[in-house]
């Protein structure tokens, strides 16, 4: 079944490297956008900063990519390709243009940017489409090449890090098929005229599932041919330039988080694990068995660990079910999320709120309120506009 998940995350994540060419921007007009009055959104919240590279879009929900918080506000990047931006998360979202007299339904609407990949860095907000990198203010003015990659028509897979884009290049988007030939992982920095470096060359890299980053390591999990159930963990240690085989029995896309020296995962219809990346062991900490299988992804945030069981199988998102476990694994609240048409919804969680949406073609709709997880009226909240 981690295959299931597996598939089921990694269609959310590729559906953006292979439409983010659906706008694609002349690197020779680098601005528009400037004649406008910038709208009163985006401003910097001063209260809990955080180091930019909590920011990172690599860890925040299950539309990874997708779904940004920022000192300025949260952002959305629906897939249909419009931004939106919200203050608190649970508050409205609008779509993100200035454009005088704008219908904001078509391509020409500036929150327009095609299903790409978002990051936040240092006051901007940092886009990709096909093989270039854009930037925009936090109010979404003044939109900007920033750079392109690469030359030709590869497709790559990546997202954004502490002012890095992190990414590999693929022929189809899609990381690990089979016809993807280049072996290097590379990142780019996004706020200065560099080029791209590559950080490292290993054939892995060609059976790539998803990839982490966490302080100075770069986790690589690659696929197990004809083994749908564990994955292959590797590190890689930037500063000292070590790669190391971590464990063969690792969970895939949407089911895992590594912090410090120690990684969690669930194991579909296993229950919980962690890993003690320094000594490379693994351990069984809770089991968990549903009677009906169905697919699983596991969330891990400050305070909760969201485990989502979609109870109907593969690509049914009709019927799931929010568990809420604390980090001792203790069971503490569920809830059934039965206002999904379409592909729908975990889509974040910020502050005290946890976000979903019906269609991931939307914008977000409904909230919980983490007050209310443990006392017995957990419910979903309509975000209202």
């Amino acid at each position: 079944m981690i295959r299931k998940i597996s598939i089921l995350l990694i269609i959310l994540l590729i559906a953006g490297c292979l439409s983010s060419c659906n706008k694609p921007l002349s690197s020779e007009n680098s601005l528009f956008n400037t004649e406008t009055k910038s709208p009163a959104i985006g401003k910097i919240n001063t209260d809990g900063l955080k180091p930019d590279s909590y920011y990172t879009s690599s860890k925040q929900g299950v539309t990874i990519g997708k779904y940004l918080e920022t000192p300025y506000g949260t952002y959305y990047c629906s897939f249909d390709g419009y931004l939106y931006y919200s203050e608190k998360g649970n508050t409205k979202y609008i779509r993100l243009c200035n454009k005088p007299d704008c219908s904001h339904n078509s391509e020409d609407c500036n929150s327009y940017i095609g299903t790409t990949p978002i990051g936040y860095y240092d006051g901007k907000i940092y886009y990709k489409v096909w093989n270039n990198i854009y930037c925009m203010d936090m109010n979404g003015s003044n939109h900007m090449t920033v750079k392109r990659l690469y030359e030709g028509y590869d497709s790559n897979f990546g997202y954004f890090h502490n002012g890095y884009y992190y990414y590999i290049i693929t022929k189809s988007g899609i990381p690990g098929a089979i016809g993807n030939d280049d072996n290097n992982f590379y990142r780019v920095k996004v706020d200065d005229n560099s080029k791209p470096e590559i950080v490292l060359t290993n054939d892995a890299i060609l059976h790539l599932s998803f990839f982490t980053i966490a302080e100075d390591n770069i986790y690589i999990i690659e696929s197990i041919l004809n083994n749908y159930l564990f994955k292959t963990l590797y590190s890689y240690y930037t500063v000292s330039k070590n790669w190391s085989k971590l464990t063969d029995a690792w969970g895939g896309p949407g089911a895992y988080y590594i912090n410090d020296n120690t990684g969690y995962c669930y194991i579909s219809n296993k229950g919980f694990y962690e890993f003690d990346i320094d000594t490379k062991q693994m351990k069984h900490i809770k089991s968990i068995e549903f009677e009906n299988e169905g697919v699983c992804t596991a969330l891990y945030y400050p305070e909760y660990i969201y485990l989502i069981h979609y109870t109907n199988g593969q690509f049914d998102y009709s019927n799931q079910i929010l568990y809420i476990y604390d980090w001792d694994y203790n069971l503490i609240d569920s809830v059934e999320f039965d206002k999904v048409y379409g592909a729908g919804g975990f889509v974040g969680d910020v502050d005290g709120y946890i976000i979903f949406t019906s269609n991931f073609d939307v914008k977000p709709e409904y909230y919980i309120d983490k007050s209310e997880i443990g006392t017995g009226n957990l419910m979903f909240h309509k975000i209202e506009d």
